[in-house]
């Protein structure tokens, strides 16, 4: 068995350095019809392969649960104990080999696609703004603004130019949904989120006390607020104002990438001389795509690519101290991949979001922690732990709000189209879900 497990291994680190190059290429341009064409080969390629190697996961599932338990239980498997334990909770939701082939195969045109046609339009749009045709970063920055007519201009333009394309979002969005329902009926899932909380290893009790902890406390945004209204001297907050730095002295600060660099990397060597080591790398061998293109994916995150290879870190640096941030946060991300790699192979390269998330989270709040230690001006530090404390709200309520939403939005569908689980899929929930705080 540890023989198959390597050679496991060894395929998906060959085909995923292959994948990761293509996919990573495509994100710098996604407009290029040669990296279009790159993106499409290697996805059918995958998910031929993927139909291929099924039978391994298949068969380790319907292993009787008395013999594969005597498996588990051997050290012999050391770092592959974890992975294949996790793959048997799965067991209720699988299906046929020639079921779960089709699913894998029709993804391509499916879901998939889907996805892909939405990054190509949203990462297409352009946004007029004073003379100048802005990407989806440079206009979001806009909505940061310190001036409050530039915020709600930059807002009005935003929205407007989605509105352009307003039939094929929806259009796209409502396929997803559709699509979600149709394979959740089909593999017998309790809930719309059981799927999300399964590949996240956090049990459905953890997720709904986090979420009603979360939901009781909207108070707690509330009253930030409006002690930001008063600091702002408004009568009334809009949407655009959420991010509006506090009009003191400092507060909103410009960086180069060389201020940014030596921020962040400052802040990790001084937590740890290895962690500080690793985060050099990064800059030195050129692992962060920062730059700003026309049709660079937006937005920013991080990729672990293969344990052969090392992690690639991607944002869209406009010089802001949330940019900062953000690079601190997805270094944080490259971080963990590199010593999960480093000590567990693939095995433990692809991390649930729940653990993920704290490691970027952490590497975020390490560098804002050094950045306010090393600010002298009270009034600029109070601008400054007013971003933070707006970035935990995004972190933690604005992800529950995005939740609440799902709920609502799945939960109706399934009541409206009479939502049964499917015969053929597999009965018995023998393990709790699991979910993420972060969507």
């Amino acid at each position: 068995m540890i023989d198959a497990l390597m050679e496991q291994e060894a395929i998906a680190d060959l085909s995923g350095r292959v994948g990761s190059y293509i996919f990573l290429n495509y994100s710098t341009d996604t407009a290029d019809p040669k990296r279009g064409a790159l993106v499409q080969m290697i996805t059918e390629a995958g998910s031929e392969l993927s139909q291929k190697l099924l039978f391994f996961s298949l068969e380790w599932r319907d292993v009787p649960d008395e013999q594969a338990n005597k498996l588990l239980a051997d050290p012999t498997l050391g770092k592959y104990q974890h992975p294949l334990e996790v793959d048997r909770l799965s067991k209720p939701y699988t299906l046929s080999e020639i079921e779960e082939q089709l699913l894998v195969e029709k993804s391509v045109t499916g879901s998939t696609a889907w996805s892909r046609l939405f990054t190509q339009i949203t990462t297409s749009l352009r946004y007029p703004f004073d003379g100048e045709e802005l990407n989806q970063s440079q206009i979001i920055a806009r909505q940061q603004d310190q001036n409050r007519e530039t915020r709600l201009k930059a807002s009005d333009v935003f929205t407007n130019v989605l509105r352009t394309r307003i039939m094929e979002l929806t259009y796209i969005f409502n396929v997803l949904v559709a699509d979600k329902a149709s394979e959740d009926k089909r593999r017998g899932y309790p809930s719309w989120i059981s799927a999300r909380n399964l590949s996240n290893k956090a049990p459905d009790e953890v997720v709904e006390a986090l979420i009603k902890a979360v939901t009781a406390q909207y108070s707690l945004v509330a009253r930030h607020y409006h002690l930001k209204r008063i600091l702002l001297g408004y009568d009334q907050l809009f949407d655009y104002d959420r991010y509006a730095p506090i009009p003191v002295k400092g507060s909103e600060p410009e960086y180069t990438w060389e201020e940014a660099r030596a921020i962040v990397e400052d802040a990790y060597t001084a937590f740890s001389p290895r962690v500080g080591e690793i985060v050099r790398r990064f800059f030195d061998e050129n692992w962060i795509h920062a730059a700003l293109l026309p049709n660079k994916r937006g937005g920013a995150y991080a990729s672990p690519t293969v344990p052969s290879a090392h992690p690639f870190v991607f944002v869209n640096f406009t010089g802001r101290a949330r940019d900062v941030q953000t690079l601190a946060h997805e270094i944080g991300h490259g971080l963990h991949m590199y010593l999960s790699a480093e000590a567990q192979g693939i095995t433990g390269l692809y991390t649930p979001l729940t653990t993920a998330e704290m490691a970027s989270t952490f590497g975020e709040m390490l560098t804002f922690t050094d950045m306010m230690a090393k600010e002298p001006d009270a009034a600029a530090r109070l601008s400054m732990l007013a971003h933070k404390i707006e970035d935990s709200f995004a972190t933690v309520f604005r992800q529950i709000s995005m939740n609440r939403f799902e709920d609502g939005l799945h939960t109706a569908r399934r009541a409206e189209a009479n939502f049964r689980p499917s015969a053929s899929a597999k009965s018995g929930l023998s393990r709790s879900a699991i979910c993420s705080a972060r969507a």
